[in-house]
């Protein structure tokens, strides 16, 4: 009976005395059938999984002696002496649940069955003696977690300590005393105010601004500048990128078949979190907007507050299965909001928290009672339907076998937050539970959050899981200090992040003496501030301000930023496709949109620094700043770019190295390519047949494309990319690889070219010479095919066209043509690669002062906050 009740709640349960109410002959009886029939079948069948010797007890429920069976597991008791109709263990053993079948590799014999039902009949009779054991379950976990309990403000402790400015800064000063440990020097001016121009808005300070600051000896500047940045229009667009990585954000579904994939007005979502922000909109009201707007907005002058419910709606659609769709929405919701993971019980009962899988369709039943409604001007939103419906539980997560219903409402062990679903979807009901002060975790996770964002590591390591696999946070006194000062502040952000940038612990330097770092390492008593890189929009946005492309306008709809130009608007703004993500968003740790993001990686990958010496972004950056320089001196000119990037002044040190690097002599040209690519098609040009080819001019994603937009209506899928590429939709639109031969002589073409997918009718594949006509042509309907090929004589600039297009139908055409060159001329034997040199745009090389500007730009000291 391995796993025996995997439903299992720990309830009080009654307890009888062995063959209560039977007669002295039925209890020998009871005795000798217990002995005989029913022991052996549990040592057999049950006690892997059902005694205190298994690796594992499953369902809580152990079953050596009389008592423990009597007190049953997890869901409370497994047999009611003398009634058989009545004890869940027979009910189990006859298959009759199908959420509740044991054993469960198969259903035992009948007469088994009936031995068992026999002997709960005479009162359950057992010999066996000893006590339950106590077995620790997820209930009595439950009970005692740290994050079950509601935040109590700490006792603070009585220090005379100048360096302690308001109350966390006394709690992390007597856990530094208590290790024997002193809290970090101050951070420079230069480096505070750069610090909190990264943190607050995103953005660099400008070289004018840092010397303001550092001149400014007002014992109140730092808080001006605060006050200042919180004030900003760009606190909330740096802080509306925190909240979208948590809501999962993305202009598209995702793969939807033939169906329009993008989210119409999603970008009104994203800039509601950003007026949200700016208006310090409370936090408990901000989520339970997000959730039930439709039921709590009051008249047309709330109305924008429907935008809000983006954080529902806007997620993956799951090839439009509603299932998914719904578990993707209870899951960004609690692991979002609450930090909790109700989904994992979409199949079972959680197997860590006290999350059941009746819990789980308690709150599919409330968006399942829920349509989405689409106005022109604004993003997707909810509305409860006409006729609220609760839902069965989905047996092992099989939506055709369901439980009878159950009745919508908030997980059970967390109702001391939660009002009774009486009417409506129970979307309110819902959004007024996350959001209660007498919910134990809402603030807590939100606090969290905000904390890791300004000092690059949580408190909670788990950011979006306060459940009991979470550990109990070194510094959990400041937790709730902040979660009940929040709470009592009125859920202020605002307020919550001023009263951590101006405590002494956040202004401490990255530097700490090495006492401190040995014994601390990690930094969890927080003695030193941790150095941080920039994330990605960060960066992004800091290359933007410097060279002057960066375009201040707040809110609007999105842009491509995966363009040669790489846009102008911040990295907020940029659009994100789902099932296509630009690799740069990847290469730098982007919150993937598929799914609710806890936080995000931190690496340190080549593909980063590819993209910072290569992209062509980069060098449009780098050219636009030198274009600012206003000096014609040389030194002048460097203190310019130094000012301007790393708003500071240069050491002469750093003059001298930087005017020996810009006395090299100008770089040389580009050597001639012999790669081209594009598209078009063989036409007949006196009775020859000749390629006319029209350059494929957008570079995404690592493949040449014919526009910015991938697939395109008139191009379809018309592509080149380094293992071969994909053909257009019609006979003009053909993929062709160009290679041009830079000399005369004799060249052997080799390769094999293959189109993968059975479906559809094919690809027909041409070698064409522009002074020959077509050498050879293939029709591949699906496999490989070789594709070799040579030319006695091939002369100077002569063109060979590999081109591949559709036969009538263009889907499923994909295709890899992997083709080597060899060229023997005079020169002698030289070689050539379709795939090692496919290659993006050649600009052309990059005058010394650039690239002296992309040195500065590319720089540790540029790229990281400390």
């Amino acid at each position: 009976m391995c796993r025996l009740v995997a439903r299992i709640l720990f309830v009080p349960c009654l307890v009888l005395n062995c063959g209560l109410g039977a007669s002295a002959d039925e209890s020998s009886v009871g005795i000798e059938l217990f002995e005989n029939r029913i022991r052996p079948v549990l040592v057999e069948s049950c006690f892997q999984c059902h005694s205190v010797d298994a690796d594992e007890v499953e369902g809580e429920l152990t079953l050596d002696n009389r008592a423990a069976v009597l007190r049953g597991g997890r869901s409370g008791a497994i047999i009611t002496p003398g009634d058989p109709a009545a004890s869940r263990l027979l009910r189990a053993l006859r298959y009759d649940d199908p959420q509740l079948q044991m054993p469960p590799e198969g259903k035992l014999p009948e007469a088994v069955i009936a031995d068992f039902e026999r002997w709960i009949e005479l009162g359950a009779p057992d010999p066996r003696d000893g006590s339950a054991a106590t077995l620790e379950t997820i209930a009595s976990r439950a009970e005692l977690h740290w994050a079950f309990k509601l935040p109590v403000r700490p006792a603070l402790p009585d220090l005379e300590n100048a360096w302690a400015t308001n109350s966390l800064d006394k709690l992390i000063s007597a856990e530094l005393t208590r290790a024997g440990l002193s809290p970090a020097a101050q951070a420079s001016r230069g480096e505070l105010i750069r610090r909190l121009y990264f943190d607050l808005v995103g953005l660099p300070p400008s070289w004018e601004q840092v010397q303001a600051f550092e001149a400014n000896d007002s014992p109140d500047a730092y808080h001006k500048l605060v006050d200042e940045l919180l004030d900003s229009p760009k606190f909330g667009e740096r802080w509306a990128r925190h909240w979208l990585d948590v809501a999962r954000f993305a202009d598209t579904k995702g793969y939807v078949f033939t169906a329009d994939r993008n989210f119409p007005n999603a970008y009104k979502y994203r800039d509601w979190v950003i007026g949200a922000f700016n208006d310090d909109l409370p936090i408990d009201q901000f989520m339970m907007y997000q959730i039930a707007a439709d039921s709590l907005i009051k008249g047309d002058e709330e109305r924008q507050h429907l935008a809000a419910q983006g954080y529902v709606t806007l997620g993956r659609r799951f090839i439009n299965n509603p299932h998914d769709i719904i578990a993707d929405r209870i899951d960004v919701v609690f692991r979002g909001m609450m930090g909790i993971t109700v989904a994992c019980a979409r199949c079972h009962d959680h197997k860590f928290d006290p999350i059941t899988d009746e819990d789980y369709y308690a709150l599919y039943g409330m968006f399942a009672s829920s349509e989405e409604l689409q106005d022109e001007d604004l993003p997707l939103r909810l509305v409860d339907k006409a006729k609220p419906q609760n839902v069965g539980v989905f047996i092992r997560g099989n939506a055709q076998n369901r439980s009878k219903p159950i009745a919508r409402g908030f997980p059970k062990f967390f109702t001391v937050s939660a009002q009774p679903v009486t009417s409506g979807s129970g979307r309110l009901e819902l959004a007024r539970a996350i959001a209660s002060p007498e919910n134990p975790l809402t603030a807590r996770v939100f606090v969290n959050r905000v904390w890791g964002h300004l000092f690059g590591e949580q408190l909670v390591g788990t950011a979006s899981d306060f459940g009991l696999r979470s550990d109990i946070p070194r510094q959990q006194a400041v937790l709730d200090l902040l979660a009940t000062d929040f709470m009592s502040k009125g859920w202020s952000l605002k307020w919550l992040v001023r009263e951590l940038v101006t405590s002494s612990t956040y202004r401490q330097s990255s530097q700490a003496d090495p006492a401190t770092l040995a014994a601390d390492p990690e930094n969890q008593l927080w003695g030193r501030m941790n150095r941080r890189r920039r994330d990605f929009e960060a960066l992004r946005d800091g290359l933007l301000a410097v060279s002057g492309r960066l375009e201040e306008r707040v809110g609007g709809e999105s842009e491509r930023i995966d363009t040669e130009e790489g846009g102008a608007r911040r990295s907020l703004y940029a659009h994100i496709d789902r099932q296509n993500l630009p690799g740069v968003f990847r290469a730098f740790d982007f919150a993937s949109p598929d799914t609710h993001s806890p936080e995000r990686a931190h690496t340190l990958v080549p593909q980063q620094a590819l993209f910072l010496l290569n992209n062509p972004m980069m060098q449009i950056v780098a050219r636009d700043l030198v274009s600012h320089l206003t000096s014609d001196e040389p030194s002048e000119r460097i203190a310019e770019l130094y000012r301007r990037v790393l708003t500071r002044e240069p050491s002469a040190s750093e003059i001298e190295q930087a005017l020996v690097f810009l006395n090299r002599g100008d770089p040389q040209p580009l050597p001639a390519d012999e790669w081209s690519f594009g598209y078009g098609k063989i036409k007949l040009v006196s009775n020859r047949a000749n390629v006319a080819i029209v350059p494929l001019a957008h570079f995404v994603e690592n493949r040449w494309q014919a526009k910015n937009e991938f697939p395109e209506q008139e191009f379809g899928y018309v592509s080149v990319t380094p293992e071969g590429g994909h053909p257009g939709n019609k006979s003009d639109c053909c993929s062709i690889r160009r290679w041009t031969a830079p000399e005369g002589g004799k060249l052997l073409i080799t390769g094999e070219i293959e189109r993968p997918s059975e479906n559809g009718d094919g690809i027909e594949t041409t070698i064409v010479s522009s002074r020959l006509g077509v050498i050879a042509s293939w029709i591949v309907e699906q496999g490989k095919k070789v594709t070799r090929v040579e030319l006695p004589v091939v002369e100077s600039d002569e063109t060979i066209d590999f081109v591949v297009g559709c036969r009538g139908n263009a889907g499923w055409d994909t295709f890899q043509w992997k083709v080597a060159l060899s060229l023997e001329s005079g020169s002698g034997m030289q070689h050539w690669s379709s795939q090692q040199d496919f290659h993006g745009p050649q600009p052309e090389p990059l005058d010394l002062w650039t690239q002296f500007a992309q040195v500065l730009l590319v720089s540790n000291e540029f790229l990281f906050i400390d």
